[in-house]
Parts: C-alpha cells; structure tokens; sequence
C-alpha cells in the first residue's frame, strides 16, 4: 500500500509539472467568470448528492453587499444555482458563513454570527437541495475561527486566525498569537474545546491527510505539519515559500492552496474593488513540502482568491469578496 501511494504521488508531482510547463502566461489564459452571490470565499465539491455541484459559502463582506448570506449549489456540469434552503433551525439565529467542511452526508459550517465574540460552528445535514439543522457549538475557544476539518472520530479542528479577531498589530508585526483547536463531545454529549498547536502567525486554512494535519500561516507565508497520535497532536515540520496562503484543499493526495501573493495589495482592494489583489495557486506535496503553481493571474481575472478545487481538469478558484468565481481549463498537454 506505502508503495502504491509513493506511485501515485510521483504520477501527480510529474503530471502537475506538466501542468505548469503548459500552462501560457496569465494574459493567455482566459478564465470562464461564473456570476454568484457576493462573497464565495469557500466551497468544497459534492458528488454524494445526486450531480456533481460545488457548494459555495457566501456571505457580503463589501457594505454594498451586506447582511447577504447563504450556501449556494451550482451544478458543475449544468451550471444551475441556486440557494440551498435550510430549515430546524434556532429561532433568531443569524446565518454569516465562511469556512466550511464537507463530511459525508454533514456540512460544517463557521458562522460569523455577532462580532467580535459569537462565532458558532453549524452542522447540517444534506438532503438532496436542503440543509437540515443538527447541531451548534460554541465554545470559549472560537473567538476568531477561519477553516474547520473533521476527524474519523467525529472530533473538529479549526485555526483560530488571530488571537485578538480583527487585529491588525497581529498581522502588521507578524505577531504569533494564532492557534489550532480541536472539538470533541465528552461523555455527557457536551463539546469541548482544547488548543492543540499556538504561536501560529495567521491560519487562514486547515486540513488533514490520515493523521498528518496541515495549517497555513498567511503571513509566515508556511504550512504547519502536525502528527495526530490519539489525543497528542505533535509538530513535524513546517513548508515555507508558499505566500499568502488561504483554505486548504485536498486533490489525488495533495494539498491545493490560493495565495494572497501581494498582502498590501489584498488590503487595496479590501477597501476598493477596482485595485486588483494577484492570487496564485499552488499545489503541495505533503511530504517534502515541494510545491508547483497551477495558476497565477495579477487579479485582473480574480482578486483575492480563496479557495481553490479541481473536477474533471478544470480548476475552480472562489474569492473573498466579489460576486463571482473563476473557472480555468487546466492544459495537460506537453
């Protein structure tokens, strides 16, 4: 088994830089702009449900675009969207998403709900076009949470971005006040929290491959590698080189991340839209720590990219603000 997945790791590595030697240069390669609700910055890819979709987390971070927010469906091959409907939910609960997680038939969903102090995780289940309510945590810990993944056991990880939310002494000094959290419910059927990892500078991704657990770190620009070995959960080393990095996703065993390339320059554009933010995308071995770019565009095509996923040699890239994400043909050919 440790032999076939060596194989099939170098046939990615291998397959990836073919990638990267076809790929023209960004003025030669036109993205599709698939138009959808103000603020994408997340998505994962559902094939569980009937048709190949992506589910998107939206919610307006622009004041133009304010208090919007929902999990829209589009479907990959159909290209209709729509607005997932939920239902059984608390009574005055305010629905801000951001990260999200797909397990199975469960989506994990961070919900800015009342800022600076109540960010709840939501957990619903999916029924073909609707989100049934679950369950909702909200513990001490989550005082600024960015990106979640779940465990075999029904544990939850997320990053804490910041130690104080909204700080901009922590990312202007690079401060380490940043941590990974881990969720699990006790006998009492009562979750708790406990930090697992600190001292990180500004996680804006998470995600696991077996019992190896990977945090980025936007502004040290690294991934964090951590070994998960039953409640321990112990540093292995660190990937660095990789600017700007953002959600974390997992492709053929390898991790897929957008870059905010151009920190001061996602700030500008934060602040105007016009002011174009680069994003690149990278693709990472989670062994060594080598890593290739898939795509790179200076932000006329995006800005602010968030997230980044693959189906069928196409790369869907989702962004933090604007009303729509991209979708680029990734060229094999070599």
């Amino acid at each position: 088994m440790k032999n076939r997945f060596r194989t099939l790791l170098v046939t990615t590595i291998m397959l990836t830089f073919q990638y990267c030697t076809a790929l023209p240069t960004n003025s030669e390669v036109p993205g599709e702009k698939i138009e959808v609700k103000p603020g994408p910055e997340d998505m994962v890819i559902d094939t569980l449900h009937g048709y190949p979709r992506l589910l998107i987390s939206c919610s307006g971070r622009r004041e133009a675009h304010k208090p919007y927010g929902e999990i829209i469906s589009y479907g990959i091959h159909s290209g209709v969207q729509h607005e997932m409907a939920r239902y059984n939910e608390p009574g005055e609960l305010l629905f801000k998403p951001h990260g999200i997680y797909l397990d199975r038939d469960l989506l994990y969903v961070i919900s800015h709900e009342k800022e600076p102090n109540y960010h709840p995780i939501l957990i619903y289940r999916i029924h073909g076009d609707s989100l049934e309510f679950k369950d909702l945590i909200h513990t001490h810990a989550q005082h600024s949470p960015n990106a979640l993944v779940t465990g075999p056991g029904g544990e939850i990880f997320f990053v804490n971005d910041s130690g104080k939310r909204g700080s901009m002494a922590e990312k202007i000094f690079k401060l380490k006040r940043a941590s990974v959290v881990r969720l699990s419910k006790n006998s009492e059927g009562i979750w708790d929290s406990e930090v697992v990892a600190e001292k990180l500078g500004y996680p804006a991704g998470i995600n696991r491959i077996d019992n190896k657990l990977f945090a980025g770190d936007a502004i040290l620009h690294q991934i964090h590698v951590y070994e998960i070995n039953g409640e321990e959960v112990n540093p292995v080393t660190k990937f660095d080189n990789l600017k700007g990095n953002d959600n974390i996703r997992i492709y053929n065993g390898q991790l897929l991340t957008p870059g905010h390339v151009k920190p001061l320059r996602f700030i500008k554009h934060a602040k105007k839209p016009s002011k174009h933010s680069p994003v690149e995308v990278f693709l990472v071995d989670p062994e060594s720590g080598e890593h290739v770019s898939l795509f790179y565009t200076d932000g006329s095509q995006i800005s602010a990219g968030s997230t980044a996923v693959i189906y069928e040699n196409y790369l869907y890239i989702c962004q933090v603000f604007d009303p729509f994400i991209l979708k680029v043909a990734l060229n094999t050919s070599s």
